[in-house]
């Protein structure tokens, strides 16, 4: 008899984001969208976090009247980067109408799940 349907797994899933596909990151500045959003940044491997493992490593959002393109391509160009020197290789958006918002809602989901913000995001959020 399999058991594992008795097993409970807490997993973070960023309920109300629909996140598209996953590309190279080393693609982001033509893969990302011309519309206002957040963005996710992972590992290839998992990573270990205060309490749990994850291969997140950097979650972004675009200003007011800024898209992901300009985001990637402009002042989130470094931090793409020092996510990708972070262990980042594969990044997906979301278009959302509040990105700020919904930026914390992920980071706040992620340090109660995980004892810690993503690695490249430090302390604070990264917006």
């Amino acid at each position: 008899m399999d058991d594992s349907s008795n097993t409970c797994v807490s997993i973070c899933y960023a309920w109300y984001v629909n996140f598209g596909p996953w590309y190279p990151i080393s693609e982001a500045s033509l893969s990302a969208p011309e519309t206002s959003g957040v963005l996710q940044t992972r590992a290839e491997k998992v990573m270990d976090y205060k309490s749990g493992i994850s291969a997140m490593v950097f979650y972004a959002c675009t200003e007011p009247g800024e898209t992901l393109r300009e985001y990637v391509n402009g002042r989130g160009n470094g931090q793409i980067q020092r996510a990708e020197a972070d262990g980042a290789s594969l990044i997906r958006y979301a278009e959302v109408s509040e990105p700020m918002r919904e930026l914390n809602r992920l980071l706040k989901r992620f340090n109660e799940r995980f004892g810690s913000l993503p690695i490249g995001n430090g302390t604070a959020p990264n917006g």
